[in-house]
């Protein structure tokens, strides 16, 4: 029984690891078109791109394995299917389960592979994600503003830019609202054009107005040209990135217990039954493959793998379909994540009884 095991174990490799690329190459995509305007209009470099996507990766992978390995066993159970060599297994005296074993064995290790890299891989690839953001935005500092958008998370500042030219990087039409410690009212500031000089901004034909304790205009004034810091701006991106899902279960955890309202407590309780449920299932995953798979001589190929998709597109839309109703409010947390991973047991148990009577 080992050397069978081995057998199709070996034989699995290279379906799975298809399978996982394929889902991953599907993700990056996802991605990568979310990325267009950054690429295209914003002058991101490909070096900066690629290296993005790879602090990504390891996120994308905790997602897409169990997806991968599901699709593979399919394969690899499907051509043993087709070939006999899974009725001459039966022939050898190997039951149903026997031929699930290495399999749940290999869906056990993998997900214990999805946890060591949500508590250690992810969280440093996001720590170097938001360093190489940090730098970007104060490399090119059109990275992080945005047209016809107000930016009012700056300390000093708020900004409002209505057109940023995609081949110059410059802003046109600018409208600033300084904020000074002795003034009731923003000092008012429209720019024609500016342009950037390591974290700051250069403006050029500049108007200012001030305005007095009642609102009304009490000084303007021109400039031909007038310098405004962002470093404290390009600071906060780091904060920006820094995103729960980069974070580890530990972490989600210590994190949590410093959120006294019951509602800032809810995107972490969601994150952190997320990070537990995904990984488990691929274990379910793992034999479900198998058991739709074998036994279906008759069938159409495209049949089986187009019900197999099926059933992942079905666990991925109710997953966040979950996960934004809990987000929302609307459900409990526990239920909106572990939902699709109850109907997939039940799924998988029924499947089983059905196969075992007939294997």
């Amino acid at each position: 029984m080992k050397i069978i095991n081995r057998y199709i174990l070996s034989e699995a490799k290279l379906p799975i690891i298809f399978g996982i690329s394929l889902f991953t190459f599907i993700f990056m995509i996802e991605i990568i078109v979310s990325m267009m305007e950054s690429i295209i209009i914003k002058g991101i470099s490909m070096i900066d791109v690629i290296r993005m996507l790879s602090f990504y990766l390891p996120m994308i992978l905790s997602q897409t394995i169990p997806m991968g390995i599901f699709l593979g066993i399919m394969i690899t159970f499907g051509k043993f299917t087709k070939s006999s060599e899974a009725t001459a297994m039966s022939s050898i005296g190997m039951s149903l389960k026997d031929m699930i074993k290495p399999v749940a064995v290999m869906g056990v290790v993998t997900t214990f592979f999805i946890f060591f890299l949500q508590e250690s891989i992810i969280p440093r690839s996001f720590t170097k994600l938001q360093q190489l953001t940090v730098k970007m935005a104060y490399e090119n500092p059109v990275f992080q503003l945005r047209d016809r958008v107000l930016i009012d998370d700056m300390s000093d500042y708020r900004l409002y830019i209505d057109k940023i030219d995609p081949k110059t990087k410059d802003a046109k039409n600018l409208l600033i609202f300084i904020n000074e410690e002795d003034a009731e009212y923003p000092t008012l500031v429209l720019g024609e054009k500016a342009n950037w000089q390591d974290a700051a901004m250069v403006i050029d034909n500049v108007d200012f107005y001030r305005f007095d304790k009642n609102g009304k205009e009490n000084l303007r004034g021109h400039f031909e040209e007038r310098k405004i810091p962002l470093s404290s701006y390009f600071q906060s991106v780091e904060m920006q990135v820094d995103d729960i899902e980069g974070m580890g279960i530990g972490q989600l955890v210590k994190e949590m217990g410093t959120k006294k309202d019951k509602i800032e407590k809810i995107p972490y309780v969601v994150e952190i039954n997320k990070k537990i449920a995904v990984p488990l299932s691929t274990i379910m995953l793992s034999i479900l493959g198998v058991l739709m798979s074998i036994g279906h001589h008759r069938s159409g190929k495209g049949v089986n793998y187009g019900f197999g998709i099926g059933v992942i597109f079905t666990y991925i839309v109710l997953l966040n379909i979950g996960m934004v109703m809990s987000y929302r409010g609307r459900i409990n947390p526990y239920f909106g994540i572990w939902f699709p991973n109850i109907l997939l047991y039940t799924f998988t148990i029924m499947m089983y009884k059905k196969k075992s009577r007939l294997v």
